[in-house]
C-alpha cells in the first residue's frame, strides 16, 4: 500500500513573483523519494490526476541490458492503494501526457522504432477503473516527431498541449512546441515557443501550470547544476512567443544529475519530479513542498500587437494535383541564403519577409523549381502547392520549349526547361516519354510536318547529350495539326511552335 497522498490546498502561484524574477521558486524542507513508486528501472514522465489523486508515470523495461539501445516502457498507475501496470504494449516507449474530458480519458504517446528512425503516435485511453482500457488515435494537425524522447503535457482546461519533440526544423534536438484547441475540436499545427525558451540543447518534459502562463521544463541547453535542470518561465502575451527569462529552480530541486518532469496539482502544496541522483535505479520519483506564499495572477494577459501583414508560423504543403492528397516526400527550401532539406508538410517559423525558393524532387512527381514572392504568402497560414504526378498519359508541364519561326533553333531560355526535364528523368529511372513536336498552322503542311520532326530531333539530341538514355525517349512530329491557339496573330502562332512531353511508361 502506498504511503503517500497528494495534499490539496487553495494556494495559487504568483505572477508578480515570477515577473520580478528576483529569485527562484523556493521550497519547504528537502525533497524526498517516493519509495513505493521507485524501482531498479527508470521512472519518468509524471502525470498527476487531480480528481482521483493518482500518479501516472512510465517505467522502462530491461534497463539492465547494456546493449539494448531502444528502451521500451509501459505506463504505471499509483492510486494510493496499489501500483499497477497498464497493458499498452511492450515494444514501444509509452508515456502519459495529459487528461481529457474532465479526467475521464488520458492521452499518451507511443514511440516505435523503425528502420528509418522513430515514429510517435498519440493515443487516447478511456480512464475507467477496473475495466479494460479502450484506446483510439488522437490527432494533432501536421504532427510529426522524429525523436524517441517525445514528452508533452495538456493544460488543465484542455485548450493547449505543450510538446517536446524533434520536428522538421528545430533549434537543437528537442524543442518545445504548443498546439491549441480550435473551434472545430481539432488541435492546431504545433508552433515553436521560440528563442526565449528553446536552445541548441534539449528542452523536455514541459508542464503548464493552471494559469496557462507559467511553464516548467527541463533543459540541458542552459547553464545549470547538472546534465538536465528544471527551469520555469512566464508567458507574457498571447503570441506564445514572448517569455520571461527562464529561472533555475535551484539546488533544492536540481543536482549534478538529471532532473525532469516537474508537476503539481491545482492546489499546489506538493510538487513531484524525477531525478537520477541517489536513485534506486536510473531515475526515481521525488516530491517536495512548495512555498505557500505564491499565488496565481488574475491579470489579463497583454494582447499581442496586431500587425499586417502577418508574420508567424506557416505551413508549406505539397498536394497531388489530381486528388489533392498530401504527397509523401522531402524537398529543399531556401530562405535568407539558408537551404534546408525538409519533410512535407514543412512547418516554417517565418521571422521576416523574404522570397522563398522551392526545389522539389519527389519520385513519381514532376520536379518543381519555383520562387514564391513574399506577397504570395505573408497573409496565409498554409501555403498549398500542387505537384503533378508522372502518370501514364499525363503531359509533363514545363515552361515553354519554343522555337524561332521556320527553324529548329530553340528560343533563349528553352534549355532551362529541358534541364529540369533531365533532372526529372534522372530522379525517375523507370520514366519514359514521348517528345511531341509542333509548328504553327501557316504554310505548307508537308514542310510543317518535316519541321516538327526536326524540332523533336533537336530536343532529343539535347537530352542525350545531358545523359538521358535513348531507349527512354520516343519522338513524334505533328506539324500544325494540334495548335494551342487558333488566333491568327503572330503572338499566338509563336506559342504553337513548341515541343511537348507525354508520359508513356513509369
Amino acid at each position: 500500500m502506498l504511503s503517500y497522498k497528494i495534499i490539496l490546498l487553495s494556494i495559487f502561484l504568483g505572477s508578480s513573483f515570477l515577473m520580478a524574477q528576483e529569485q527562484p521558486i523556493t521550497f519547504y524542507n528537502d525533497s524526498e523519494a517516493v519509495s513505493s513508486l521507485n524501482s531498479a528501472e527508470d521512472e519518468s514522465s509524471l502525470l498527476l490526476s487531480e480528481t482521483s489523486s493518482s500518479i501516472i508515470y512510465s517505467r522502462t523495461h530491461n534497463r539492465t541490458i547494456p546493449s539494448q539501445m531502444f528502451m521500451p516502457s509501459d505506463i504505471w498507475v499509483a492510486d494510493g492503494i496499489s501500483v499497477k501496470r497498464l497493458e499498452l504494449g511492450s515494444k514501444s516507449i509509452n508515456s502519459a501526457i495529459g487528461f481529457l474530458n474532465g479526467n475521464e480519458s488520458f492521452v499518451y504517446a507511443s514511440v516505435q522504432k523503425e528502420d528509418a528512425g522513430y515514429k510517435t503516435q498519440l493515443m487516447i485511453a478511456d480512464w475507467q477503473e477496473g475495466k479494460p482500457l479502450k484506446t483510439r488515435t488522437f490527432g494533432i494537425k501536421y504532427f510529426t516527431s522524429k525523436s524517441p524522447y517525445f514528452s508533452a503535457s495538456i493544460s488543465h482546461d484542455e485548450k493547449h498541449i505543450i510538446m517536446s519533440m524533434e520536428a522538421n526544423v528545430t533549434m537543437g534536438v528537442e524543442d518545445l512546441y504548443v498546439s491549441h484547441l480550435q473551434q472545430n475540436g481539432e488541435y492546431s499545427t504545433p508552433m515553436s515557443l521560440g528563442y526565449g525558451i528553446n536552445t541548441r540543447g534539449q528542452e523536455v518534459t514541459p508542464f503548464l501550470a493552471h494559469d496557462n502562463k507559467t511553464l516548467f521544463f527541463a533543459t540541458n541547453g542552459r547553464e545549470g547544476l547538472g546534465s538536465f535542470d528544471i527551469f520555469y518561465a512566464e508567458r507574457l502575451n498571447d503570441t506564445w512567443q514572448l517569455w520571461s527569462d527562464p529561472i533555475n529552480l535551484g539546488s533544492k530541486i536540481n543536482t549534478s544529475g538529471a532532473e525532469k518532469s516537474f508537476s503539481f496539482t491545482d492546489e499546489i502544496q506538493v510538487a513531484y519530479y524525477t531525478s537520477n541522483t541517489n536513485s534506486d535505479g536510473y531515475g526515481d520519483i521525488r516530491r517536495i513542498h512548495i512555498n505557500s506564499e505564491l499565488k496565481y495572477s488574475k491579470e489579463i494577459l497583454e494582447k499581442p500587437q496586431v500587425i499586417a501583414p502577418k508574420l508567424s508560423q506557416k505551413v508549406i504543403l505539397l498536394l497531388d494535383s489530381e486528388n489533392e492528397k498530401m504527397v509523401v516526400g522531402s524537398f529543399d527550401i531556401k530562405t535568407d541564403s539558408l537551404t534546408l532539406r525538409v519533410e512535407n508538410p514543412f512547418i516554417w517559423e517565418a521571422t521576416r519577409f523574404s522570397d522563398l525558393e522551392l526545389s522539389v524532387s519527389i519520385k513519381g512527381f514532376m520536379n518543381i523549381e519555383q520562387l514564391l514572392p513574399s506577397s504570395q504568402w505573408i497573409n496565409k497560414d498554409t501555403i498549398k502547392l500542387a505537384i503533378e504526378p508522372l502518370s501514364v498519359g499525363n503531359k509533363i508541364k514545363l515552361k515553354e520549349v519554343l522555337f524561332y519561326k521556320g527553324s529548329d533553333e530553340m528560343i533563349e531560355g528553352s534549355t532551362q526547361s529541358l534541364d529540369l526535364l533531365v533532372n526529372v528523368l534522372k530522379s525517375n529511372p523507370s520514366l519514359k516519354i514521348e517528345i511531341r513536336g509542333h509548328t504553327d498552322n501557316v504554310g505548307n503542311p508537308m514542310l510543317n510536318q518535316t519541321l516538327s520532326e526536326d524540332r523533336v530531333a533537336m530536343v532529343k539530341k539535347y537530352l542525350l547529350q545531358s545523359g538521358v538514355v535513348s531507349n527512354r525517349l520516343r519522338g513524334k512530329g505533328l506539324g500544325g495539326s494540334e495548335p494551342l491557339n487558333k488566333d491568327s496573330s503572330e503572338a499566338s502562332r509563336r506559342l504553337n511552335r513548341r515541343v511537348e512531353f507525354l508520359v508513356i511508361e513509369n
